[in-house]
């Protein structure tokens, strides 16, 4: 072929993508949006189900769920703009707020303090935790405050044990069980595994300090100015889906058997019982879980002393959805 019958043939083809791409997309085509989600417990289930039931899709979204190891990677994603949501513990993105990133709590389904101090056998009362090992996930992070909680409430200085960081909570037990730790906090789900390995809960967290922002939809600030209808989307499928996950426990086991591989049905029965009584509809958020975090975080931030909790909170678009009935409709 020719160098002209080459150009010639190159400039049509691009004519072509240019007509293609004037054409107007269908009335009802979906909006794309990519969710981060981290860790696969019980309080994920809700916007597994959405997707897995077509929540989502019947309000116009095709979401892509994408995993994510940490909340601070997750937010990080976020402000980049590789996530448009991020369905996880609020924490750190209220961090990252303090630091300047416009990052906002849009909604929060599960509002529970889930977590208990376990200690090994021999710590019986709290006198005994003085001068221990306490294993968390990470030193700052949502470990280190539920610790604090119980803590203070025992009237423990922290500076009387040791705080060390330790991995997940099954790397936390065996390293109980090995020894090398004497205590650790651990989500309600994770108990009864705990207890069958002979370790004592000596605390339920949650009775002294009710209230933690777990499953929270956090978005960079702007967006439901400039998205709006994606937000109010995105809050009909998830608010669904907890509605699912409160009134279908077998449909609830299988999809969180599926994203969590989790095989045994006791351990799925374990993380479906931890939750499903405690979801909020409409999904609000507490603001004493919030501002339980910004104490915690004052020790460290100056910013967080004269916060409030509102400048960490955007429910415009919620409060739009039960304006216009929405969750009056869905029976909550």
């Amino acid at each position: 072929m020719s160098p002209e019958r080459n150009v010639f043939s190159l400039l049509i083809g691009l004519a072509l993508v240019s007509s293609i791409a004037l054409v107007p997309a269908p009335a009802d085509a979906q909006q794309r949006v990519r969710v981060a989600y981290i860790g696969a417990s019980g309080s994920q289930v809700p916007f597994w189900l959405a997707i897995d039931l077509g929540l989502f899709k019947k309000h116009g979204l095709d979401v892509e769920a994408v995993q994510i190891r940490g909340g601070a990677l997750a937010t990080t994603a976020l402000i980049a703009d590789e996530v448009q949501f991020v369905v996880a513990q609020a924490f750190t993105g209220i961090v990252s707020a303090l630091q300047g990133h416009d990052v906002t709590i849009l909604a929060t389904y599960y509002n529970k303090n889930p977590y208990s101090f376990v200690t090994v056998p021999r710590i019986t009362r709290p006198a005994d935790v003085v001068g221990k090992k306490i294993g968390l996930l990470s030193i700052g992070s949502v470990n280190s405050l539920v610790a604090e909680f119980a803590l203070k409430h025992w009237g423990i200085d922290e500076n009387k044990v040791i705080l060390l960081r330790a991995g997940a909570t099954r790397e936390r037990v065996q390293a109980m069980i090995a020894g090398h730790l004497d205590a650790t906090v651990a989500p309600i789900e994770e108990l009864r595994r705990m207890r069958e390995a002979g370790l004592n809960v000596l605390l339920d967290i949650g009775k002294i300090n009710p209230f933690l922002p777990m499953a929270s939809i956090t978005a960079r600030r702007n967006l439901p100015a400039s998205r709006r209808a994606v937000v109010k989307q995105f809050l009909k499928g998830i608010s669904e889906g907890v509605i699912a996950f409160k009134a279908n426990k077998e449909r609830s086991l299988k999809t969180l058997s599926q994203w969590a591989r989790i095989p045994d049905r006791e351990t799925l029965q374990d993380h479906y019982l931890a939750y499903y009584q405690s979801l909020s509809t409409p999904p609000k958020t507490e603001a004493q879980g919030v501002q339980s975090i910004l104490d915690f975080l004052a020790k460290s931030q100056t910013k967080a002393k004269g916060s409030r909790t509102q400048d960490f909170i955007d429910e415009t678009v919620l409060s739009e959805l039960q304006a216009e009935g929405f969750f009056e409709k869905l029976g909550s």
